[in-house]
């Protein structure tokens, strides 16, 4: 793989994460009790970076 074909594998794999935590936060089913901290730090991630 290219690193930019890398780079959008991994950009795309993170939405997906994201999305799902999303979901699981707001349907709360319990399931997942760690999905509010996992999407909290996925946030803090995406701000550490927005500002490079």
């Amino acid at each position: 793989m290219k690193r930019d074909d890398e780079l959008m594998f991994y950009t795309e794999c993170w939405r997906e994460l994201r999305s799902f935590l999303t979901e699981v936060v707001r349907d709360n089913t319990g399931e997942y009790p760690f999905a509010q901290d996992v999407l909290n730090l996925m946030r803090s991630i995406e701000r550490k970076y927005e500002g490079c």
